[in-house]
């Protein structure tokens, strides 16, 4: 039996109790790119643009769920090929900004704190959860 922090369903539930509201819900699907773009620019690699250290988090997507994993896969490429052409303060602005959303979202909508703050794998379940709930891929998932 795998750990229980590996259980996707689980996750995957315990994170949309934290973001039930229609409006934190909004603030995350904004916030959390911005987050990611950050992530995915201070993670590159000299010589391999495109292939960011932040894409290390792949595998664990896959085999949560392999349709989700693909479409984050092309999420984070896309984000790859962008952010060489950012300044350093917009990816700075880009994360400060994204994380606004995020604890706007929990103070004015949601009236909880983040997920992340009782479970730091919510830092990953996040990015999914909200390329599934934009997309609509992943719904059946079985892990």
């Amino acid at each position: 039996m795998a750990p229980r922090w590996l259980d996707f369903k689980e996750n995957m539930s315990d994170y949309a109790r934290y973001h039930a509201h229609p409006g934190n819900r909004a603030c995350h699907a904004v916030g959390i790119p911005l987050i990611m773009l950050a992530v995915v620019r201070w993670t590159q690699w000299p010589g391999f643009p495109f292939v960011p250290g932040a894409a290390a988090v792949l595998p664990l997507y896959y085999y949560w769920d392999a349709g989700l994993a693909l479409a984050m896969t092309a999420v984070i490429l896309a984000m790859a090929a962008l952010v060489p052409h950012l300044s350093s303060a917009a990816v700075w602005g880009s994360f400060i900004l994204g994380w606004v959303f995020q604890f706007v979202g929990h103070a004015v909508f949601e009236k909880k704190s983040p997920a992340f703050t009782r479970n730091l794998v919510h830092l990953l379940v996040g990015p999914l959860w909200i390329l599934r709930e934009t997309t609509g891929i992943g719904r059946g998932s079985a892990r």
